[in-house]
């Protein structure tokens, strides 16, 4: 196995949970099934469950920490709920490219709008997204389509935002002009 293919392995052994039970209850079994040899499968198995778990667990709030950086605003209106959606998002996503946290950010934000969140949150989601990709990916020009003007979500608690019913169809628009930018609704 490449070692490539080996962090790949380690990766999803500390970002799944469910993997790293079966691995540690069946070595063999599950090290031969990712195509790993007898030497590989000691040497993964060799690890302490309790180092497994405790780094898998590091890994998990680090993530978590760096997403919230990028989604501050999608934080704010799932709350505590912001960490629940993310434990069942990492366990199934793991960044590939050398922007892992702002990968990390884009893969989430997508992950949310399919979930059964509230319209707010989805929205939340939607612009934090097309805001990470200008910033984090250099994009030089972005349009995002949003339910209402998002901006009232940063002046509200999540109970008066619900009934708000002057809530109107917004267009946030994101473009370079040389080394500057602008941003603006419409």
């Amino acid at each position: 196995m490449s070692l490539q293919e080996q962090q790949n392995l380690l990766a999803k052994l500390y970002t799944d949970a469910e993997f790293r039970r079966a691995f540690l209850s069946m070595p063999e079994k599950i090290g031969i099934e990712n195509e790993l040899n007898k030497i590989e499968i000691k040497e993964i198995a060799g690890i302490m469950p309790e180092e497994l778990d405790f780094f898998a667990d590091s890994l998990f709030w680090k993530r978590l920490r760096e997403v919230e950086k990028f989604l501050p605003l999608t934080r704010k209106v799932l709350g505590e709920d912001f960490i629940n959606y993310f434990r069942r998002f990492s366990q199934n996503f793991n960044p590939q490219t050398v922007k892992k946290h702002i990968e990390d950010a884009l893969g989430f934000c997508r992950f949310l709008q399919a979930q059964e969140v509230s319209e707010f949150a989805k929205n939340a989601a939607k612009f934090e997204e097309a805001k990470a990709k200008f910033f984090g990916l250099e994009k030089r020009f972005i349009i995002c389509k949003l339910d209402f003007d998002i901006r009232e979500i940063s002046f509200s608690t999540a109970e008066t935002r619900i009934d708000n019913p002057k809530n109107k169809t917004k267009i946030a628009i994101w473009i370079r002009i040389g080394n500057g930018f602008r941003h603006f609704f419409i």
